[in-house]
């Protein structure tokens, strides 16, 4: 059975080598033909222009027209060998746009439509007149190539002895040619083309390679287990990449000025750093003041949210009242109607209590936070037993003492997760202080981050990414503090004793 998943492997691999293989070596064999033609052309264009400044040089020296006549009839042949030349560069270019071009267009992964032929490139758009850029595509092309001839020779030479590694091996190249695949589909859509705004497709045809390597990979998922194990790694490597990418690239763009963020992204840093903060500080952007104000509000509100909502939830967990079971319903419904309905309402008790203009109403209205409640109290049924405080209360221990040097280390994996969740909900809140802040100097900084959009004329993106890396920040240093207590949460929130 194994034996024959793996030549079935192997033939999936071939048949995407071979769909692959022939547009590829096809469009190559055409780009060149037209190449070879327009380098004709020029060479007859030389030899006519030769020709006719020769003539005008006899004329001016004033020979005779006998000379004139045989200087003539040169002309008269480059002309002829021009136009000729100008009909075989328009069947070249007319045999590579036809059917067969078309077909290999699709079958090489490049969406239907495009116009891939530099010259036709470079004369509606100029843009695109440095061939390195298309030429990049050249080596995505081969390197698909490579990577599926890779796959189908290990598939091949699998032996008994060492078929695991081999296989493995193999998956990965598979794996790799299906990225590279992609990169060449959807990238190349941003190719300029005559009508670059009318939406182009991909063909369905496009696809198949990439359709034929992801179940190869499966297909030998199924024969070996160590392939299954390295499928597994490689997808929590690429959910990890995925997560870390984006604040990669904002911290990328922090170093880089707006005309190179503009051209597109970049993995490397760029030499703007200095000059971006020089206009984030050109544009009354006082980081140490956001700072101030945002953690004052965030870790204000967050210590007030996580203890109060722990002894609501320690209280409906341990005391047995009446009415509990309603209680928690009331508190549960209340996460069903969002903050923005009561924002009016609530803006309007503000200004009526005189809060407005203060951090008061932006960190004392958390101590009610249902959803911390919700949290809490499911975490403590799963994880908390109550003759714990029955024993502490044997003992004499207060309440609030029992709640504090009992049941608060226990709920420190979930509290240390609420809090998390309460920072960053609170650092990043700009509709509310918004609302409620009027003076600049308790402007947090995402209102900080608000005002560097710019004028009208022009916009400082590497400043702005400066501004919200200077945001973020704090709040990755939180994260990467408490992330142990995170995964403490989840494994014995998933564990009911």
């Amino acid at each position: 059975m194994k034996r024959t998943l793996i030549i079935l492997s192997a033939f999936l691999i071939a048949v995407a080598l071979l769909v692959y293989f022939l547009p590829v070596t096809h469009f190559t064999i055409q780009e060149s033909a037209i190449e070879k033609a327009s380098e004709n052309i020029d060479k007859l264009q030389k030899r006519l222009n030769d020709a006719q400044a020769k003539y005008d040089e006899m004329k001016a020296a004033g020979d005779s027209e006998d000379k004139l006549s045989k200087q003539q009839g040169r002309i008269d042949k480059a002309q002829e060998n021009l136009d000729a030349g100008l009909i075989d560069q328009q069947k070249v270019i007319a045999e590579a746009q036809g059917p067969a071009k078309a077909l290999s267009l699709f079958l090489a992964g490049l969406p239907e439509g495009l116009e891939v032929n530099r010259i036709i490139i470079n004369e509606n758009n100029n843009i695109y007149k440095d061939e390195a850029i298309l030429a990049q595509f050249d080596v995505l092309r081969w390197l698909a190539l490579c990577l599926m001839a890779v796959g189908l020779m290990l598939t091949l030479f699998a032996t008994s002895g060492k078929k695991q590694r081999l296989l493995t091996i193999a998956a990965m190249a598979e794996l790799l040619g299906v990225l590279t695949l992609l990169v060449i589909i959807l990238r190349q859509a941003a190719i300029p083309v005559k009508s670059p705004y009318n939406n182009p497709t991909v063909s369905f045809l496009a696809w198949l390679p990439v359709l034929f390597l992801v179940t190869s990979v499966f297909v030998k998922a199924m024969t070996t287990i160590q392939v299954k194990r390295s499928l597994i790694y490689i997808f929590a490597i690429a959910l990890s990449i995925l997560s870390i990418f984006p604040f990669y690239i904002m911290i990328i763009n922090a170093t880089r000025d707006t005309y190179q963020i503009q051209q597109g992204l970049s993995l490397l840093p760029g030499k703007a750093f200095v000059n971006n903060w020089n206009i984030l500080i050109g544009k009354n952007f006082d980081v140490l003041l956001g700072l101030r104000n945002s953690a004052i509000i965030a870790f204000g509100s967050t210590i007030l949210s996580v203890y109060f909502s722990s002894l609501a939830a320690y209280g409906l967990t341990v005391y047995d009242f009446k009415g509990r079971k309603f209680l928690f319903s009331f508190i549960v419904g209340i996460i069903m109607i969002p903050a923005q309905v009561a924002g009016i309402g609530f803006y309007m008790y503000m200004y009526r209590i005189g809060w407005v203009d203060s951090f008061l109403p932006l960190i004392l209205p958390a101590i009610a936070a249902p959803s911390t409640v919700f949290f809490m109290r499911q975490y403590l049924q799963a994880n908390f037993q109550i003759s714990l405080v029955e024993a502490a209360r044997i003992d004499g221990a207060g309440e609030l003492y029992s709640f504090n040097r009992i049941v608060m280390p226990i709920m420190m994996p979930a509290m240390a997760t609420m809090g998390i969740f309460s920072v960053i909900t609170s650092w990043n809140n700009y509709l509310t202080p918004l609302m409620l802040l009027k003076n600049p100097d308790l402007a947090t900084l995402p209102m900080m981050v608000r005002t560097l959009r710019g004028d009208i004329y022009r916009t400082e993106y590497g400043s702005i990414y400066l501004g919200l890396t200077l945001t973020a920040a704090p709040l990755l240093i939180v994260y990467f503090s408490l992330s142990k207590y995170i995964i403490q949460g989840v494994a014995l929130g998933g564990v009911k004793e």
